[in-house]
């Protein structure tokens, strides 16, 4: 009988661990598909600033992006800012998505849709092991991705013939 028994206890033990793995893949599933593709890593920030959550918001910048901040200022930043400037920042919307090459890409925004004229209508991204990172034209990875891809001809700007 205790064989049996014991049996039985190893056996509810090993579903429910199972169980558990099976749930615990699909969460990080979700959370990594949440930096999949720039067009992905900006909607989870959109998102993030909806919700008010300013952990996921830091989690969408590249690791240069956070190296320039001190994040306990960034964060109280964060949450001064005022409904309104919210907004604004909730109302951008994407014209194009342009992945320049598997490092670097960047979304480009509806004008109409900015705070102002003076607002870039540019946000670049940086690929950080397998995810999609927001972050500036000064980071010296977009950077030299960026000049790298234009010496390659992998990518011309704009105004090159």
């Amino acid at each position: 009988m205790t064989n049996k028994l014991a049996i039985l206890i190893i056996s509810r033990r090993l579903f429910y661990y199972i169980l558990f793995l099976f749930v615990w893949e699909g969460c990080n599933r979700e959370t990594d598909n949440a930096f999949d593709s720039p067009y992905t890593t900006f909607v989870t920030h959109q998102t993030a600033i909806d919700q008010g959550n300013v952990d996921l918001i830091w989690n969408t910048y590249s690791r240069s992006y956070q190296n320039q901040q001190v994040r306990s200022t960034w964060r109280r930043e964060w949450k001064k800012m005022d409904a309104s400037e919210r907004k604004a920042l909730l109302r951008r919307e994407i014209t194009k998505e342009q992945v320049i090459n598997d490092h670097i890409a960047y979304l480009l925004l509806d004008s109409t849709t900015l705070k102002s004229d003076r607002e870039s209508p540019f946000v670049y991204f940086v690929k950080e092991l397998g995810h999609w990172k927001i972050t500036t034209h000064l980071d010296s990875t977009f950077h030299n991705s960026l000049e790298q891809a234009i010496e390659n001809g992998d990518y011309k700007l704009p105004d090159q013939p």
